[in-house]
């Protein structure tokens, strides 16, 4: 008997077909079966906090000084320009003052700590 002619050959395919088929089917109804049964455990949601009722409190220091101004800054090089404008402020605040004679300067303040 051989397989090689047309009617042999199609026979045969169709029935390794079938037999893929009857062997496969029961597989899937059990896999069906066994998912429909699973039920996934629920978590309890949390509700997250407003942000709205946040009240940030202040620091308990301050610094200050030019490396500070410089770091607050988005361009740092104009804490020493001439040309820079009002905004940036007059560097008044980073002079210390001599206290024995007012209005005369005593040096500037690099880095401080304000509390």
């Amino acid at each position: 008997m051989t397989l090689m002619n047309g009617n042999g050959l199609s026979r045969f395919l169709l029935s390794i077909l079938l037999a893929t088929g009857l062997i496969s089917a029961p597989l899937q109804a059990q896999q069906t079966n066994a998912d429909a049964s699973f039920v996934a455990p629920t978590v309890p949601r949390v509700a997250a906090p407003s942000t709205d009722t946040v009240i940030e409190k202040p620091a308990p220091y301050d610094i200050t000084g030019i490396v500070a101004q410089a770091f607050k800054m988005k361009k740092p090089l104009r804490i020493i320009s001439p040309t820079a404008p009002a905004k940036e402020g007059d560097g008044k605040e980073n002079v210390s003052w001599d206290p024995d004679k007012p209005g005369k300067p005593k040096g500037i303040i690099l880095f401080g700590i304000q509390w």
